[in-house]
């Protein structure tokens, strides 16, 4: 017999949750989510392939999910593109931003980076809704209190016109050049008019590029042979699904540790970086760390000319006060338009 949401089988939705123990568990922990949860498609996600196929965050074998949860530990590292993404949403607080779906959200880095920028307790309710395609990252984010769904960026489970903005971002190059359509007319149908699409990555050629091709993908298990964007496609992308007034340009997004000394300031990032991205470099003769430290000091250059006055062009270790920081210097494509 089917459940209310018409599901006929027990199949796990998330670990150790199925899909009717996960409706029912959002609606008494998350009510406002869950009625924003478009039930006719939460229960046809039973019978599609990607629910049970995972990917390398679920995977902590052979992917990067343990190694990828412990690094989001440090939501400071992140913590200037961020907040920039959350102005362009219309601020960092609740009545700017209204309700955002944050697509590619893991465990919820970015609702806890919202909550630390507010300065409020991390059990006070956000304004974003985390999503991801990986049942672990989703049962992370529940775990740490935060309203979240498993979904894939190309098939939302959330009603029509119900989000005031949609962020896709850190992650985007991961879905496939053919299913990109398919996520913006998706955010398109989400929102509400007068709503917002932020898409955030890294463009093709660039030193973020360059790292995921050169270094991510032969130094990590799960590998990480991706198509990052261009300004045209991004352009494209967003203009062919009906947004106005899109704009695409190019945002200072660092990765920054501090630490009482310069090197463990220094050890920190590289750290941070390791584990992010699950690297086991192949270096005979050379400490894994060190591979890791010449990789960055190799790939991550920019001219200084076009970066902010106060970015760095290269891996930088500078005093910050009583403390030090590490500084790694990326530049993000993000494009940006609204629903008529």
């Amino acid at each position: 017999m089917a459940d209310r949401l018409g599901v006929t089988s027990p199949r796990t939705y998330l670990p150790h949750m199925t899909l009717h123990d996960y409706h029912l568990y959002m609606k008494e922990a998350h009510p406002a989510t869950a009625e924003l949860l478009d039930t006719e498609r939460l229960a046809a996600t039973e019978h599609e392939r990607w629910l049970v196929e995972g990917n390398e965050f679920d995977d902590d074998e052979t992917g990067r999910g343990g190694s990828y949860r412990r690094a989001q530990a440090q939501g400071e590292a992140r913590r200037t593109g961020i907040t920039e993404l959350f102005r362009m949403l219309g601020g960092p607080d609740a009545a700017g931003m209204g309700t955002v779906l944050d697509v590619l959200g893991g465990e919820g880095l970015l609702s806890r980076v919202w909550r630390d920028l507010r300065g409020v307790p991390a059990t006070a309710p956000v304004p974003l809704i985390t999503g991801d395609i990986s049942g672990g990252m989703v049962a992370a984010a529940l775990r740490g209190g935060l309203p979240a769904v498993r979904q894939r960026a190309d098939r939302l489970l959330l009603r029509d016109g119900t989000m005031n903005g949609v962020l896709v971002g850190y992650g985007t190059h991961h879905i496939p050049r053919a299913q990109r359509p398919a996520m913006a007319a998706e955010a398109w149908r989400v929102l509400a008019p007068g709503g917002r699409l932020v898409v955030h990555d890294f463009a093709e050629g660039s030193p973020v590029a360059r790292w995921f091709g050169e270094v991510v993908h032969p130094w990590s298990r799960a590998g990480h042979d991706y198509d990052h964007f261009t300004r045209d496609e991004l352009t494209s992308l967003l203009t062919r699904a009906g947004f106005e007034e899109v704009t695409v340009e190019e945002m200072y997004d660092p990765v920054i540790l501090t630490a009482d000394t310069g090197e463990s300031a220094l050890a920190a990032l590289v750290s941070y970086m390791t584990s992010m991205y699950g690297l086991e470099p192949a270096s005979p003769g050379r400490e894994p760390a060190a591979a890791v430290e010449r990789a960055l000091r190799e790939v991550f250059t920019y001219p200084a000319s076009t970066l902010p006055a106060s970015a760095v062009p290269e891996v930088t270790v500078r005093a910050d006060g009583p403390r030090f920081r590490a500084e790694l210097p990326r530049v993000a494509l993000v494009a940006r338009g609204h629903k008529p």
